[in-house]
């Protein structure tokens, strides 16, 4: 069974909800364990959390693209919402790894 818009869609919010309470968390270790740290592991951090900013707000707006999409053309943004989704994932992934 091929999988509906409103299917996508709603996994795709709830994917990233998920992440932003596991952001919410993890980023709040790292800043506590930041007020340690060098001046540059400071910059490295925030430089990570920036580049994970960016990737969430265009996740963000492909959500929003998919939602106003017509039925007909939201396959059309499928791809680009999953490559948006890979990219938020890899920046989050980075952004926590490289403090743990």
């Amino acid at each position: 069974m091929s999988e509906t818009k409103n299917e996508f869609l709603e996994e795709m919010k709830k994917q990233l909800d998920d992440l932003n309470y596991r952001w919410n968390i993890e980023r709040n270790k790292v800043e506590a364990m930041t007020q340690k740290a060098t001046a540059e592991a400071k910059k490295q951090f925030e430089e990570e959390r920036e580049e994970f900013r960016q990737f969430r707000k265009e996740m963000q707006e492909k959500i929003v693209d998919l939602d106003v999409a017509s039925d007909n053309a939201w396959e059309d943004l499928k791809e680009g919402t999953e490559q948006a989704w890979t990219a938020l994932s890899d920046a989050f992934k980075k952004a926590v790894s490289h403090f743990k």
